[in-house]
């Protein structure tokens, strides 16, 4: 972590060099810890971890529906296809016939392909219809279009997963950047508890 003891350091560019270097800088003042600069997202997903470990329930889930995945109780393929709202989801067999990929039928050729746990399938079906209908459209849209930009990594016990708020679900990934696929683990319904920190803006 870098110290900003002096007051002749350009907060742009201190900006910069967070953004850059994606560290954190500590800022002193009069020789003490005054406030730490760090990237946005990194906060975010640091809230968003903090809160999910402090429900016991929500990361029983999680694990749950990743042991799911793991023993191939998953969504793929047509079935995957049919819940999107919007039809652009296209699958395309691969190696073996296992259906891996996704295409988009507007011909983004760039788009990630998916595979889901049957909790998460579940889970979308138990959220109200028009959290839902969000849900699905973030999932079959901006998450496959782009799942790194689209989310935020969460961290710790929690890390090499990432979240993202919909309406008042958590979406919660993983990528599988060999295969280029995102694998959906879980959809939680979270309310106001997850990710509702006041941050004053400048």
């Amino acid at each position: 972590m870098a110290v900003l003891a002096g007051k002749g350091d350009s907060v742009d560019a201190v900006v910069d060099q967070v953004l850059a270097t994606r560290d954190r800088v500590l800022v002193e003042r009069g020789g003490v810890p005054a406030v730490v600069i760090m990237p946005a997202r990194e906060l975010e997903g640091l809230e968003y971890t903090i809160d999910l470990l402090s429900e016991p329930k929500a990361v029983r889930r999680i694990l749950e529906a990743e042991a799911a995945l793991q023993s191939g109780n998953l969504y793929m393929g047509e079935e995957l296809a049919a819940l999107d709202p919007d039809a652009r989801y296209v699958p395309r067999a691969v190696m073996g016939g296992v259906t891996l990929l996704a295409g988009a039928r507007s011909g983004g050729g760039d788009r990630w392909g998916l595979v889901g746990s049957e909790p998460a399938r579940k889970a979308l079906d138990d959220l109200q219809s028009h959290v839902a209908d969000a849900a699905r459209r973030f999932i079959f849209g901006e998450l496959l279009d782009d799942p790194i930009g689209a989310g935020v990594e969460l961290c710790g016990f929690l890390a090499r997963r990432l979240a993202s708020r919909v309406e008042t679900a958590l979406v919660i990934y993983r990528l599988d950047t060999v295969k280029h696929v995102v694998r959906l683990v879980e959809v939680l319904s979270i309310g106001g508890v997850v990710g509702r920190h006041d941050i004053h803006r400048w």
